[in-house]
């Protein structure tokens, strides 16, 4: 295709190889993100409009289910493929959304690695776990009663790490939570019109899983994400 501008066609006949025996993308994932690239470009060319445009930035952020032992499509002919989506869109004016800005962090490295913790040792802000509550908010705050997490909890919350078995993304995870802090911390101000996370969508969150490299615990991040949503719906239910 060059340097020439894709068109709908040119989503529309994509075709990946499959794969059986090793990790794959989940086909209707990908496919349901061809769809919306589609419908964007068909857009974009005047054709109808059906929903919001997709951006550069939400492709570059999109993530698939892995599949194992049943067809998928080949990982890196879809990574180059949408990158080359991603520039073309880009190239639109289609870079990005203008997200309100994440809370500042500290400069020292993310809290939440933490190599030294034993494996399945519970949660520490998870009350479930039987690990110390968190912080209680300071009165004055648009749900006086019921919250009990504060965006430096999710901060601070620390995964164990694992190599020899199964673990999420930390980077996924990361990204994630940061979303999560932010919308936590508007929350708390009464802002929810800006809030980008909600309970159900921590509920039904998926992150790329991990082998024979460091990823987070994921008994241990699902159950954070438990409290997370838990949490979330206290201000839903307001």
């Amino acid at each position: 295709m060059g340097t020439m501008p894709l068109t709908p066609a040119d989503i529309r006949d994509k075709k990946f190889h499959t794969v059986r025996l090793r990790p794959g993308y989940n086909e209707e994932d990908v496919d349901a993100l061809l769809d919306r690239i589609e419908a964007t470009l068909i857009a974009l060319e005047g054709g109808p409009r059906k929903g919001p445009l997709i951006t550069a930035e939400e492709i570059r952020n999109s993530r698939f289910r892995t599949t194992r032992m049943s067809p998928g499509y080949r990982e890196d002919e879809v990574d180059d493929f949408l990158d080359t989506v991603i520039a073309d869109l880009a190239g639109r004016g289609l870079g990005q959304q203008a997200p309100p800005p994440l809370p500042p962090h500290p400069t020292r490295g993310d809290p939440r690695r933490s190599p030294t913790v034993a494996p399945g040792r519970p949660v520490a802000d998870d009350p479930r776990a039987g690990g110390p509550p968190a912080p209680q908010p300071p009165t004055g705050r648009p749900v006086p009663s019921g919250p009990r997490m504060t965006p430096d909890d999710i901060r601070n919350q620390r995964f164990a790490t694992t190599r020899l078995t199964t673990g999420y993304n930390e980077q996924e995870v990361d990204d994630f939570l940061d979303r999560a802090e932010y919308t936590l911390g508007v929350l708390l101000q009464g802002r929810q019109d800006r809030a980008t996370l909600t309970a159900s969508e921590v509920e039904r969150a998926q992150f790329a899983t991990t082998r024979a490299r460091p990823g987070y615990d994921p008994a241990q991040v699902d159950r954070f994400l438990d409290v997370l949503a838990d949490e979330l719906r206290l201000y839903e239910h307001h």
